[in-house]
């Protein structure tokens, strides 16, 4: 078969150009990282939508593309990767070249300025000094401790820097390291290896919890593991769809027995209580598309969000997470579209808490279950104040739902926003 160009649109082969030359793409396993930034840069996309990656050997990219004609293998010259693109019209195509020849060359006159400035710096051994030693303090603790902070800095996201090590490990990721072990042994035997990712395993959750505990941004990340910022994506989605994928069903609905098991205080006031609901929203980045941006928009944050319902037990456990919904849905409008009214949930008895927004008491009566608000004046001036009491008893019950939304905000930061588009 004839070498021809892999590049999307672009329809050059050795036989139309005869004189043109052909690169293969580098070798998946002696350059990796190099190949990932040459497939990241062609953008073709694999049949699965995710990023195209050929298995034969026999692929090529036509000197079209090039600066200079060819490939460099100098990291820092612009043909180390592709550089021309087909979809995009650059005004100097040489500009990346002369940015290099310019930086090249001060690395090359560095070594004469250095020796030129030893000369006209050097003391002469006759002359005296005018202080003394005394008087010129070096702190030479400090000095001694760069070098470490500096060896310490390259492996501080390395979930084996941090074995055995309970605090820290609970500080960065949320989880003790005992529970992280445990986590990643049972999620390890789902992992599908991809050759193009240096990262081992472990450390690829260690990162992924550390940007839902911590929230550091991706190039953040990137810089730090020098790694590609889509990479670095890569991983966080991948890791956090087998988890949702294997661990989501620790968010369920007890069984009947355990709704007997109600704090004293609540069993005084609401002894068929089996739900306390909420809804809570997290901010995005605003979506580029108007109309997705006019659906996630929020009269309560001002800011486009994301919006769930959420549900505990009276005992402080989640039993019930929907999916998200755009910052505009009403409280209503998630309840009857998330699947929380059902028999699957609920028996006849039951008592729901929600707030006054949740106006669903016949929704709810559907099913047998009361669903308990605090009161509204509905025209009248003031509460009678057995309400009034009322009220502030359910209240003082319903704050429950607010603390456990604290608490998970408080462990996984990434909740506090803004997310960006890509996880949206």
């Amino acid at each position: 078969m004839p070498k021809s160009c892999c590049v999307v649109s672009c329809t050059s082969n050795v036989f139309k150009n005869p004189g043109l030359k052909f690169i293969p793409l580098p070798c998946q396993i002696k350059q990796a990282e190099r190949r990932m930034l040459w497939l990241q840069a062609i953008k073709r996309e694999a049949p699965d939508g995710g990023l195209w990656d050929p298995k034969t050997p026999h692929t090529y990219v036509c000197g079209k593309h090039f600066i200079t004609g060819s490939h460099v293998k100098e990291p820092l010259h612009p043909d180390f990767v592709r550089t021309v693109f087909p979809h995009r019209t650059v005004s100097d195509p040489n500009q990346k070249l002369n940015r290099y020849k310019h930086a090249r060359k001060r690395e090359q006159m560095s070594p004469l300025l250095k020796r030129k400035v030893a000369k006209m710096t050097a003391v002469s051994p006759d002359l005296p000094t005018i202080l003394d030693e005394d008087h010129c303090p070096v702190d030479n603790d400090d000095a001694d401790d760069v070098p470490d902070e500096m060896r310490e800095s390259r492996n501080c996201l390395s979930s084996y820097s941090l074995e055995e090590n309970d605090g820290k490990c609970r500080q960065m990721t949320g989880l003790s390291w005992t529970m992280f072990l445990s986590l990643f042994t049972f999620l390890n035997q789902f992992v599908k290896r991809r050759g193009y990712i240096s990262l081992p395993p472990r450390d690829q959750l260690f990162i992924t919890l550390i940007k839902l505990c911590q929230n550091p941004s991706f190039f953040f990340l990137s810089h730090v593991l020098k790694m590609p910022q889509t990479t670095v994506r890569q991983i966080f989605i991948r890791w956090l769809d087998l988890m949702y994928g294997k661990i989501s069903i620790l968010v369920h609905w007890p069984d009947r027995e355990c709704f007997l098991m109600i704090p004293p205080e609540m069993k005084a006031q609401f002894p068929r209580l089996t739900a306390i609901i909420d809804c809570f929203e997290i901010r995005t980045e605003y979506p580029s598309n108007l109309k997705a941006r006019a659906k996630s928009y929020s009269n309560y944050k001002k800011w486009t969000t994301v919006k769930y319902l959420i549900a505990c037990s009276p005992s402080g456990s989640i039993t019930f997470l929907s999916n998200g919904w755009g910052g505009r849905a009403s409280d209503v409008h998630i309840v009857r579209q998330s699947g929380f009214l059902s028999s699957v949930y609920h028996s006849p008895g039951d008592q729901i808490l929600a707030d006054r927004g949740f106006t669903l008491q016949d929704d709810f009566a559907l099913l047998g279950v009361e669903l308990v608000t605090p009161s509204f004046t509905k025209g009248r001036k003031q509460l009678p104040g057995r309400e009034v009491e009322m009220s502030r008893r359910k209240s003082n019950i319903r704050i429950h739902i607010e603390r456990v939304i604290g608490v998970l905000k408080g462990r996984f930061h990434i909740l506090d926003g803004p997310l960006p588009r890509c996880l949206v």
